[in-house]
């Protein structure tokens, strides 16, 4: 059986450093790849993680892939891994890693990345709009009021990620709409639509999926 250990740190900055040791079937010696990885890299991979995971239990669950600095993954749902494709130059190394332990390793980073995201310049503001969020009701079918109300607090999670990062883009347009007060609703409606988006391409709601079994039967 192949052996691995997948350790994931992080650093105060947001940033932090991925590092995989495999011993795989066959072979007698020890691999090893590791990376470091920038804050915003670190932000792009627990919006993957989360992504796939919200796919895999609410959604349709589709291979996707996540390219970073030097670093590809790819989600493969029929295998339950991820695919780790490490490269440097023209050398490249290849592993893969089974989802339930990248999960478990990605838990303390999650954390770590929503930690840094609230405590930023606008933090506290962006949880407080994204707190007023509301999902459809098209797009919670099927749902019980557990699952919903759990979709739709890891749909805020990811939202406040991805709107941390754009309140600081200079000459941003969602930047802009956030320091204006009377352009403060055009922000409100900014964020909710994003949480809908997400919504939207990571949940199928199950009565629809039932209804395309039916006809296609």
């Amino acid at each position: 059986m192949t052996s691995k250990i997948l350790v994931l740190t992080t650093r105060e900055d947001g940033s932090g450093r991925f590092s995989l040791t495999h011993k795989a079937d066959g072979t007698t010696g020890i691999s090893r790849m590791s990376c470091d990885l920038s804050a915003a890299d670190m932000r792009q991979l627990v919006l993957f993680c989360e992504g796939c995971d919200l796919r895999r239990t609410y959604g349709d669950p589709i291979a996707v892939e996540l390219q970073l600095d030097g670093l590809l993954l790819t989600e493969t749902p029929a295998k339950g891994e991820i695919h780790v494709l490490r490269q440097i130059g023209y050398s490249e190394k290849a592993a893969q890693v089974e989802r339930e332990i990248f999960c478990a390793e990605m838990a303390g980073v999650v954390e770590t990345a929503l930690n840094h995201a609230e405590q930023s310049k606008h933090g506290p503001l962006l949880k407080s709009m994204l707190a007023e969020t509301q999902l459809p009701a098209s797009l919670v079918q099927g749902l019980t009021d557990d699952e919903s109300a759990q979709v739709l607090h890891r749909l805020q999670e990811m939202a406040l990620l991805i709107l941390s990062d754009l309140s600081l883009e200079k000459g941003g347009r969602f930047a802009k709409l956030l320091r204006g007060k009377k352009s403060r609703p055009e922000a409100e409606a900014y964020a909710r639509d994003l949480v809908h988006s997400l919504a939207e391409s990571l949940v199928v709601p199950k009565t629809s999926e039932l209804g395309s079994q039916m006809g296609a039967s």
